[in-house]
């Protein structure tokens, strides 16, 4: 049963970054029908994740008292309803309302099907699982391309957004089906972790302020400025300065996104490998984030300096490729790190900051090439590398946290294999006797 509900948390994640992706692949005709400028969409796209970082806060919030199965399929209703209103959009400001709705509704997924991930996997299963769930944010991202270009060009951007709205109102009716949790519970084979112990909500400052999740937030951030350039830049990017052709383009992104998803899972797994082995998310998980980082820089910097479409399209691949695996990780070190009836709640928290990436990206880059003027492509490079300079930051902020990772840890850790101990003792009496 968890991998049909693991099923049904990576279809939640497809439609979820199809609904995102789709504003990105219209961009041409929504301008022209509606006469926007550059910085103008740039704007939507950053009213969008506004809105996204207050649902991220209250929805994500909502699974300390509610059952995240419900919340899950209050959200894809409300995709539904925001989705079909693009019949209604006529201006610049209608466009803005509908992506503001349908923002908050989509800012509580990730940490939803975190929390219900959670209920269903132990922790050295997660880093798969998670992979698996949030490669579909690939799927919706990339290999969704060439359905919604088709969509657009042939029947228009309004009929395709709602017939998005209609899949996740589908979606929401057959999950109401699903069980809510597993028949017996999940038996954790990592009993120290912090995801094995309940807390307060009035603590939850304390533990948002662990060094271990500040840094993770750093990922968070730079992945969703990624991942906002993505849907809101690249399909331009692809067409105006590589100079592809729009279902050439589209064909280049499921080709990314395919590579990406496969690339995500293979990491996922890997991870879960080496955190079996060592029990360290520092030897673990750090480790591949840092390589990530450091390589990911080294391939979009090398974009700006290329002139060929087929070096242009390998070397952003390869940058945008390697990003497809910084949510998983995310999402798993963070149902690891967290006490369990808190991980809905932070996570909403750090993804509402997370989320300002979502902001301020898009505008940015809208603004960068606004100022190059008639230079199209010096705007698009100087936004590739602000992403550089994230990336190369977030490196070093996990490789100088990481002392303070153990420190902050050590102490809770200790307590928590103390207590393990003793248990085991006096399971050991109890049979002995």
């Amino acid at each position: 049963m968890r991998w049909v509900v693991l099923a049904f948390l990576f279809l939640i994640s497809v439609l979820n970054y199809t609904d995102k992706a789709v504003l990105g692949l219209a961009a041409e005709p929504i301008m022209k029908e509606l006469g926007l400028s550059y910085d103008e969409f740039g704007l939507v796209g950053s009213a969008f994740f506004a809105a996204y970082a207050v649902g991220s806060i209250i929805l994500g919030s909502l699974t300390y008292r509610f059952n995240s199965k419900y919340l899950l399929m209050l959200i894809a209703t409300g995709w539904t309803i925001s989705l079909a209103s693009a019949y209604f959009v006529e201006t610049l400001t209608h466009l803005i309302l509908l992506r503001v709705v349908l923002g908050f509704f989509e800012g509580g997924t990730f940490g939803l099907c975190v929390v219900h991930l959670a209920r269903w996997f132990t922790s050295s299963q997660r880093g798969f699982a998670a992979a698996i769930m949030t490669s579909g944010t690939t799927v919706g991202t990339y290999l969704a391309a060439p359905v919604l270009v088709m969509g657009i060009t042939n029947v228009g951007w309004q009929h395709t957004f709602a017939a998005l709205g209609i899949a996740s109102l589908l979606w929401a009716i057959i999950f109401f089906f699903m069980r809510d949790e597993p028949k017996e519970p999940i038996v954790e084979e990592v009993k120290s972790l912090a995801s094995n112990q309940t807390a307060p909500f009035k603590d939850i400052l304390k533990v948002f302020m662990n060094p271990y999740i500040l840094s993770i937030l750093v990922v968070g951030f730079v992945s969703m400025w990624i991942t906002t350039w993505v849907l809101t830049w690249a399909p331009t990017y692809l067409t105006q300065i590589v100079g592809l052709e729009p279902q050439t383009m589209s064909l280049v992104f499921a080709a990314m996104g395919i590579c990406g998803t496969i690339f995500a899972i293979c990491m996922g797994k890997l991870t879960d490998t080496l955190f079996k082995r060592n029990k360290s998310l520092i030897k673990s998980y750090d480790r591949v984030l840092v390589a990530v980082f450091v390589i990911g820089a080294i391939a979009f910097a090398s974009t700006t300096v290329v002139t060929s479409p087929v070096l242009a399209c390998l070397l952003l691949g390869t940058g945008l490729v390697l990003n497809t695996c910084l949510l998983p990780l995310n999402a798993a070190i963070k149902t690891m790190i967290i006490p369990k009836n808190l991980v809905g709640s932070v996570t909403g928290i750090s993804l509402s900051i997370s989320s300002m990436a979502g902001v301020i990206g898009p505008w940015a880059t809208g603004y960068l090439i606004t100022l190059a003027g008639e230079d199209v492509r010096s705007g698009f490079n100087s936004g590739v590398l602000v992403v550089v300079g994230l990336y190369l930051f977030t490196a070093i902020v996990l490789l100088a946290t990481r002392k303070l990772k153990i420190t902050a840890t050590a102490k809770d850790n200790a307590r928590m294999e103390a207590a393990d101990a003793a248990e085991a003792a006096e399971v050991a009496a109890m049979e002995a006797r």
